[in-house]
């Protein structure tokens, strides 16, 4: 959707983490600003991910495999397959409508977890971000931020009662359906100061 591959999605990623909230993080509210990180998020993505040394040195431990050569690392052939399937099925105006729809509410709410998840909301764990249930609703639990920067080795983010994260159940079937694997079954909590070792 956004043209990064996903070594490169992950690098920014433990990036970010890394450095949260402090010089060197790709896309902090504190620094940058909550609207240039709502509004320009994939694009600070991208600059990071193609700067060189990021994926070199954060996802140094994913190689490229087949699928990526075949696949994953050309994202718009993907992006070109899914529009094309959608004005197959709906019809040309229909399947773009829906690939707008799609493309703007990713890109929103994609965003919205580090602009919403590192400026307001509730915390229950001593780092910068907070958790915000209704934004966890609409991203499949990524809203509960502060639990994920508490522990982000956790395939579920939901740590509290009274917090949903509608991916680990979806999660938990496929695991139930030996579809998938939780590699760390137990939750690891990080402290502030070793969360800027990440990576």
């Amino acid at each position: 959707m956004t043209g990064i591959r996903p070594r490169q999605w992950v690098a920014v990623h433990r990036k970010h983490h890394a450095f949260t909230d402090v010089e060197g993080d790709p896309h902090s509210p504190v620094l940058l600003g909550f609207w240039r990180v709502q509004l320009t998020n994939a694009a600070l993505y991208r600059k990071v991910a193609r700067d060189g040394h990021t994926t070199e040195r954060y996802a140094k431990d994913l190689p490229p495999d087949r699928w990526d050569k075949l696949l994953f690392d050309h994202a718009f052939i993907g992006l070109g397959i899914g529009i094309a399937m959608l004005c197959l099925v709906l019809g040309w105006r229909m399947g773009l409508l829906a690939a707008a729809v799609h493309a703007m509410s990713y890109l929103a709410l994609n965003a919205a977890i580090n602009a919403v998840g590192h400026s307001f909301g509730t915390k229950r764990y001593p780092n910068t971000a907070f958790n915000n249930q209704w934004l966890a609703l609409v991203t499949g639990g990524e809203g509960l931020h502060n639990n994920h920067h508490a522990a982000p080795t956790s395939a579920k983010l939901a740590l509290g009662h009274h917090e949903l994260d509608l991916a680990w159940w979806v999660i938990r079937l496929m695991v139930l359906a030996r579809m998938a694997t939780v590699r760390l079954t137990e939750t690891r909590f990080v402290s502030r100061s070793s969360s800027s070792t990440i990576g």
